[in-house]
């Protein structure tokens, strides 16, 4: 197979695809939160999580990533850096009481 210099092999399309969904999904929410609807927010906030996720999965940068939906690197990372497993985790450990002494 001859592969050409200026040809996107298959893990740059992928990235290149993700960081679409990525925008996409920050188009999304912003549009959701103009409707002040809790729900559509949750909603669009869910998806782009998934979204940055999946970029993150592909080995996407978070400079990449924070400028698909026009943030800084650092912003990116700090909002989007846990994936649900880590959240899940975390949660249930902030709930967690300790019984009194």
């Amino acid at each position: 197979m001859t592969t050409f210099v200026n040809q996107p092999g298959p893990r740059t399309a992928g990235a290149a695809c993700a960081l679409r969904a990525v925008s996409t999904a920050g188009e999304r929410l912003t549009a959701a939160k103009g409707t002040k609807s809790l729900a559509l927010i949750a909603s669009a906030e869910g998806e782009l999580q998934r979204a940055v996720d999946a970029a993150r999965d592909l080995e996407v940068g978070w400079g990449q990533i924070g400028s698909a939906l026009g943030i800084a690197r650092g912003n990116a990372y700090q909002r989007y850096r846990t994936k649900p497993s880590q959240r899940r985790l975390r949660a249930s450990a902030d709930s967690y009481r300790y019984p009194p002494l």
